[in-house]
């Protein structure tokens, strides 16, 4: 995969991408200073919304105004980020480079964030290579795919060393510890990659309390409440998928099913309505020889999974259930 360089300063792409006619030398000083504060408020909502391409119209608008404004910067890369394509994730990088992370934890966290994106890139790439689903005019494609896997691996390892560098500045945060998370798992140090997941649910679990504490105030408005379930719902989907990314690894790498039943277990504490949940906690009793408890479980997923009886994951469902019971049949013998 050829990645293209960006040696364009980053006014010349802010002047490139703004609407035409756009005129900002008529402004007073004092309609400049208000016009950012609107252009950061609106970028910074936006963001939070998860509004990418509106978070970039915001931010690109302010830059025409303060080109080198350290805020409008980072928001326009974490735009570019999320917005996701590899000319975007490119672009973020690009901004990136040229900005002066001041102390602030959010630069070394969104650079390791477009490094495992790109590193995650080259990793498809080079299966797509091996398969023959992506043509190469390299004469030996294995050479190829191998090629492209080391630089996957050699992004991956940038991203560790920006995830950590966040780290340093931020050790509390989940956003950069569930980088470490990923990034240390698609290196192989699943060990770590499960210590990190940890960490996260520790934290999780204080927020948590904290939030629930703030509930019980004699005080607090409707509003003031809304936000504050939101803030523990988001903590809960936040932990999901630590369990989930955990019971994953302990199955699939580390060959420990009754560790990774553990962590299907307390999301089914979080959610027991979770269909896909139960399936693999079915998978897992089987390995571990337990069939009584597996049929349990299938028949929980066929409650909750609102399939087709001729649905594949219904009939595989049927199949391991038939296949647990012939177990028990035997064990009765």
């Amino acid at each position: 995969m050829n990645l293209p360089r960006f040696a364009a300063p980053i006014l010349a792409l802010v002047l490139l991408l703004l609407p035409s006619g756009c005129n900002t030398t008529r402004l007073t000083p004092e309609e400049r200073e208000r016009q950012m504060e609107i252009h950061l408020e609106a970028c910074s909502g936006w963001l939070a919304m998860s509004e990418w391409k509106r978070a970039e119209d915001q931010a690109l608008r302010g830059l025409a105004l303060e080109p080198d404004n350290f805020l409008l910067r980072l928001y326009l890369a974490r735009a570019l980020l999320n917005l996701g394509s590899t000319q975007q994730i490119l672009r973020a990088e690009h901004v990136l480079l040229e900005l002066e992370d001041e102390g602030d934890f959010r630069v070394p966290l969104t650079m390791g964030e477009v490094k495992e994106r790109k590193g995650i890139a080259f990793a498809e790439a080079a299966a797509a290579v091996r398969t023959g689903e992506r043509f190469t005019e390299a004469p030996d494609p294995e050479s190829r795919a191998a090629e492209l896997e080391r630089q996957a691996r050699d992004t991956y390892l940038e991203a560790l060393s920006r995830y950590r560098a966040a780290f340093e500045l931020q050790p509390n945060d989940t956003e950069v510890l569930n980088g470490l998370v990923r990034t240390t798992c698609l290196l192989g140090d699943y060990t770590d990659s499960l210590a990190w997941g940890d960490a996260i649910i520790r934290i999780t679990a204080s927020d948590r309390l904290f939030w629930k504490e703030q509930l019980v105030r004699p005080d607090i408005s409707d509003r003031e409440e809304k936000r504050i379930w939101d803030s523990i719902k988001k903590l809960n989907d936040l932990e999901v998928a630590v369990h989930l990314q955990a019971a994953t690894t302990l199955n699939n790498y580390l060959d420990d099913p009754s560790g990774a039943l553990a962590h299907l277990d307390a999301i089914i504490a979080f959610d027991p309505d979770i269909a896909e949940t139960h399936s693999q906690r079915a998978q897992l009793l089987v390995k571990l020889g337990r069939p009584e408890e597996a049929i349990a479980a299938i028949d929980r997923y066929l409650r909750l999974a609102g399939l087709e009886f001729t649905h594949p994951d219904i009939q595989r469902a049927y199949r391991i259930r038939t296949d647990c019971e012939a177990a028990l049949a035997r064990q009765g013998e």
